[in-house]
């Protein structure tokens, strides 16, 4: 196995005035009950949107066979399936939510169904609440402040992508019982030592990783493993 150190430009930081704006927001934390029921608000306004503008282009005689599969008002997975509720959803973002979700809480676990599920850009301190998410593929947490890799065995024989950049992260413990991880994003965090690089030896299906941004691009270039 070999695998190079590489990685992306940050991205651009918001406006001055947008943090400014949020921030006066933030006085207390959305629970991932409230960030799930906002997402299905947004999914749902979405629909009726995309069926409203083909009614109008229907209306003004374009023909059927031209009607996108997602114009028909009801809710679409990314593989075109239909979904009623977070129950049988397969893609759920919960990110940049106002206030920020701070905990992963139990209501996580009622997403069974769940292939991609994003949480970045809020305030989590710790991961958790994974065990019933037996179908996750992509976890998305980046942007967050997570100090420590924990509770991700549950998903050693689905998870492949795990996007963790922009955290507080120093070690990459926690991650050898995740056969099928084929990505990692650990870019702008804190890591140090190179060596710890060397703890992905038993992620053997590991493709991709991105850790630009690390201290311990300061100290020395980096090398292959």
């Amino acid at each position: 196995q070999s695998y190079s150190l590489s990685g992306f430009s940050p991205s651009k930081t918001r406006p001055l005035c947008h943090r400014a704006t949020a921030s006066l927001r933030m006085s207390k934390n959305t629970n991932c009950k409230n960030a799930i029921k906002e997402w299905m608000k947004r999914e749902k306004a979405m629909a009726e949107m995309k069926a409203k503008e083909w009614a109008e282009k229907k209306e003004a005689g374009a023909p059927d066979e031209d009607m996108p599969l997602d114009a028909d008002g009801q809710l679409h997975n990314p593989d075109g399936s239909v979904f009623t509720g977070p129950k049988d959803a397969k893609k759920i973002t919960l990110i940049g939510m106002i206030p920020p979700i701070a905990k992963m809480d139990k209501q996580l676990n009622d997403l069974p169904l769940c292939e991609h599920l994003g949480l970045s850009t809020n305030n989590i301190g710790t991961i958790g609440n994974l065990k019933e998410l037996r179908n996750l593929k992509t976890l998305s947490l980046s942007r967050n402040v997570i100090k420590a890799l924990k509770n991700l065995d549950p998903l050693a024989d689905t998870l492949e992508q795990l996007w963790l950049s922009y955290n507080l992260l120093e070690k990459l413990d926690g991650l050898s019982k995740l056969r099928k991880l084929r990505i990692l994003y650990v870019a702008n965090n804190k890591i140090a030592d190179f060596a710890e690089f060397a703890k992905l030896k038993e992620n053997t299906n590991l493709e991709e990783l991105v850790a630009i941004g690390n201290p311990c691009y300061l100290v020395r270039k980096p090398r292959q493993f």
